[in-house]
């Protein structure tokens, strides 16, 4: 049974750009952490070529770390998980109040243009990317992947009722070219 990779660094304390990007490609991982420069991440679930990346970017800014195999630990996993179903919080939280809010407040201001509706798609596919990623980390069936996919799916839905109409406005009266109602953040007219 797979055990842990146990990555242990230490970085020069400046530049501190060289410790923010480590924290950055270790929290893109999903790595859990575990103390200060310490993390953890599944054995032989796809991890090792990329941590492989983190640990050379490490030497690379003159750093130095450890890697250790340790044995299989449910408490890991149970964390690994709530880390996993902290995300898909997060993910549902995006969906719920700025996805569908903006979806809402662009309807109530009449904002009904092709452009508009581009963005919108734009923001749905950052939330589908951001998805993958999580489920690709996902590797032990974390809580709340059911309910981040539900709330995705409920953005689509969102968006195709908003792409309808645009499409109807448009053909009614044309491409508006007449910029958004500008309206002071929280006034409703």
């Amino acid at each position: 049974m797979p055990g842990w990779h146990l990555f242990v660094y230490r970085l020069p304390s400046k530049p501190s750009s060289a410790r923010v990007a480590v924290w950055r490609d270790l929290r893109r991982l999903g790595a859990l952490p575990l103390q200060q420069a310490v993390v953890a991440l599944p054995e032989g679930r796809g991890f090792e070529d990329r941590l492989d990346a983190v640990e050379a970017r490490v030497a690379a800014e003159g750093g130095s770390s450890h890697r250790f195999v340790v044995a299989v630990d449910e408490r890991l996993e149970a964390e690994w998980n709530a880390l996993r179903r902290q995300e898909y919080e997060e993910i549902v939280e995006e969906c719920e109040t700025k996805f569908e809010r903006e979806i809402e407040f662009e309807i109530f201001r009449n904002n009904l243009t092709a452009g508009e509706a581009e963005e919108i798609e734009a923001d749905l596919d950052k939330l589908r990317s951001w998805f993958g990623r999580v489920s690709e980390r996902d590797v032990f069936g974390a809580p709340g992947r059911d309910r981040a996919e539900a709330a995705i799916a409920r953005c689509a839905q969102l968006l195709e009722d908003f792409e309808r109409r645009v499409f109807e406005a448009e053909s009614e009266e044309g491409p508006s070219l007449a910029p958004p109602a500008k309206l002071p953040w929280g006034e409703t007219g």
